[in-house]
């Protein structure tokens, strides 16, 4: 116990210096091998993850110390950082919740109003945002300001705004969320030349905000600029065709649309986005008017929509209907993208027993995509339907060898998705294939190409891994009850279903993982790419290959910790606590 502080204080050289990760693999060997209760060892080990991003990290670490303190200045601390690490996974309600804890124990602290105002504003209580961000003034006034500046907005006092807004830029001019509610809050005044001027400046700071984007359209419109209208919205549009949230696209394909009445690509990816939350008969109204709309321009580029308009009627068994829309997609476009079309064709024509035609289909389908192995799989089911056994396992075996090559070959992890076997999912907005054209050297691209692979893996174990707690009798016990969710807290969890899940996660682990497996990475990786393409010393490419490693690990941190937040939000905290457990063990 004597050399602990001489630890300690070297600890603090490295926070001091921005050494997070030697300062939290010092913390790391106090804890391991001096004092595993070390209240400041531990909270420092949080907080370097905390600035190294490693937030589920972080947040065990604080929620540990927070239980060894008796100090409540201290516990104030921790409760700020557990608030802080909640408001970047966006759990604004649980972040508040921390921030009013923190406040009660420690008023003095005007980080904790400050943080207190910014998410009482993100929860929609601009009235108690204004208060505390009030009482805030000192700390960081550029952010203070602006937070004022944004509720103000929201609480449509647009001369309050742009003051309060003015004085956040003045103290810190390169912010662009700032910028652009400032130039938001001078065009709901009709002062557009300062709009103008400070949207831009928000656009140059950051060009792939869809807000500002669609905000510059809005004015451009006000204005009667039209080309230069549709040229925003159309940047906003592009901007929202590349988010992963559906729910959020939605809303954005929805703001158009009410802008854009007549622009049929509203309605279309709007129709998309409906079908993908499998709301079809929202999908159904938007996919036709987008066609309506191209009809009435004389336009013919409606083989999307007849496509999704088709697909939704394969999936709710409507096969003639399925049928007459696709084959009007065909009509349209039957390049080699389109090869969807055919197999959801084909299959609907195996439905209604024309063999002949779902064959002819699904032979099309492979002419075009031929290492698609659900098409294989269908006409498997054909032969197999009409006995024809040898054709059966001839299309079977190949559907098998696809599935395993899969696994090897695909390059992009959004191709993956866009037919998933179980689910039968399809394509998100349009039909392209998108590969893999970097100019680097081969062996980058093959250890791009393991990576996601490896990804796929992953993505299907904690799936599997979910479902084997979800099946557990202790989880149906304590998730499906909500009369028995209130007193599962981070105050008091009950320690023997938290090791009840523990053994849940391990044997599932030693089921799917041995040792062989954990050094397969560096076997895949190195000797034929290094006698194929003599690079032993060429450090660009080690790195390269560091860079994809990391990056793995990275994402299975990323797919734990959204199935975390998910079991948190169901009020089950000891499967919280495992999975918080889980990342420190094996990651």
């Amino acid at each position: 116990m004597k050399n602990i502080n001489k630890y300690l204080q070297e600890i603090d050289e490295f926070i001091n210096d921005k050494n997070y990760d030697d300062a939290f693999t010092l913390c790391n060997n106090v804890l391991d091998n001096i004092d595993s209760n070390n209240i400041e060892a531990i909270f420092k080990a949080g907080y370097c993850c905390y600035k190294l991003q490693k937030y589920d990290t972080a947040m065990m670490n604080f929620t540990k110390v927070l239980y060894l303190e008796k100090n409540s200045r201290n516990k104030a601390i921790y409760k700020y950082y557990i608030g802080r690490c909640y408001d970047i996974f966006h759990s604004h309600k649980e972040a508040l919740e921390c921030f009013i804890e923190a406040y009660n124990l420690d008023s003095s602290n005007k980080y904790y109003t400050l943080w207190l105002g910014i998410t009482y504003a993100k929860n929609a209580d601009y009235n108690n945002a204004l208060i505390y961000l009030s009482m805030s003034l000192g700390s960081e006034d550029y952010l203070v300001y602006g937070y004022l500046g944004y509720c103000h907005i929201k609480l449509k006092n647009y001369d309050a705004a742009v003051m309060h807004l003015e004085k956040s830029v003045s103290l810190k001019d390169d912010d662009y969320l700032i910028r652009y509610y400032l130039g938001s809050a001078y065009f709901l005044l009709q002062i557009y030349d300062k709009a103008l001027k400070h949207l831009n400046e928000s656009i140059r700071l950051k060009d792939d905000e869809f807000d500002t984007w669609f905000t510059i359209g809005e004015l451009y419109q006000v204005i009667e600029d039209d080309t230069l209208s549709k040229e925003c919205f159309e940047k906003a549009r592009n901007i929202a065709l590349e988010y992963e949230d559906i729910e959020k696209a939605a809303e954005c394909f929805t703001r158009l649309m009410e802008v854009q009445e007549n622009e049929y690509l509203n309605h279309l990816y709007l129709g998309i986005c409906y079908a993908r939350l499998e709301s079809y008969k929202d999908a159904v109204h938007h996919l036709l008017e987008s066609i309506d709309i191209n009809e009435k321009n004389d336009n013919e580029n409606n083989y999307l929509a007849f496509y999704w308009i088709g697909y939704i009627n394969y999936i709710d068994s409507e096969y003639e209907e399925a049928i007459k829309y696709l084959e009007k997609s065909i009509k349209l476009n039957d390049d080699k993208d389109n090869y969807l079309n055919r197999l959801w064709l084909g299959n609907s024509y195996f439905k209604l027993g024309n063999h002949k035609k779902a064959l002819f289909n699904l032979n099309r389908s492979i002419d075009l995509k031929y290492d698609e192995a659900e098409t294989h799989k269908s006409i498997a089911k054909i032969y197999m339907s009409i006995g024809q056994k040898d054709k059966y396992n001839e299309y079977i075996n190949i559907y098998k060898k696809l599935l395993k090559q899969e696994k090897q070959d695909r390059k992009n992890y959004d191709d993956f998705k866009k037919i998933d076997s179980e689910s039968e999912s399809s394509i998100i907005f349009n039909n392209e294939n998108v590969s893999h054209n970097n100019p680097s050297s081969e062996f980058i691209n093959s250890i791009m190409s393991f990576n996601e692979t490896k990804k796929i893996d992953i993505i299907y174990f904690i799936n599997f891994l979910f479902q084997r707690i979800e099946d557990s009798d202790l989880y149906n016990l304590y998730s499906s009850n909500t009369e028995k969710k209130d007193y599962i807290n981070f105050d008091d969890f009950n320690i023997d279903n938290f090791l009840s899940y523990k053994n849940i996660i391990e044997n599932t682990l030693n089921e799917n993982f041995t040792n062989d497996n954990k050094i397969s990475i560096i076997k895949n990786i190195t000797p034929n790419f290094y006698d194929d393409y003599k690079i032993k010393s060429n450090e660009k490419h080690i790195k390269e290959t560091i860079k994809n490693i990391e990056e793995l690990f990275q994402y299975i941190s990323e797919c734990i910790l959204n199935s975390m937040q998910n079991y948190y939000n169901k009020y089950d905290i000891e499967l919280y606590y495992i999975l918080m457990n889980l990342i420190t063990t094996h990651l």
